[in-house]
């Protein structure tokens, strides 16, 4: 099973997401070939959307937090 494939199987799930220098958490809403998006909070100085997109070589750590 691809990393990709295992990740599907968590979109709707609370995520933190680990790139250098950062964590970031929101809720997996899609798994591409070569990036995720998750639904994050938004941020007051920040781009006006609630997306975050990750490159998924940029990712050091997933963590899917049990409901």
């Amino acid at each position: 099973m691809r990393y990709v494939d295992w990740l599907q199987g968590f979109i709707g799930s609370e995520t933190e997401v680990t790139v250098p220098g950062d964590v970031i958490i929101g809720t997996l809403t899609k798994v591409g070939e070569g990036t995720i998006t998750l639904k994050v909070p938004p941020i007051i100085y920040g781009p006006p959307t609630d997306t975050a997109i990750i490159p998924l070589r940029s990712i050091e750590f997933v963590r899917i937090v049990s409901s």
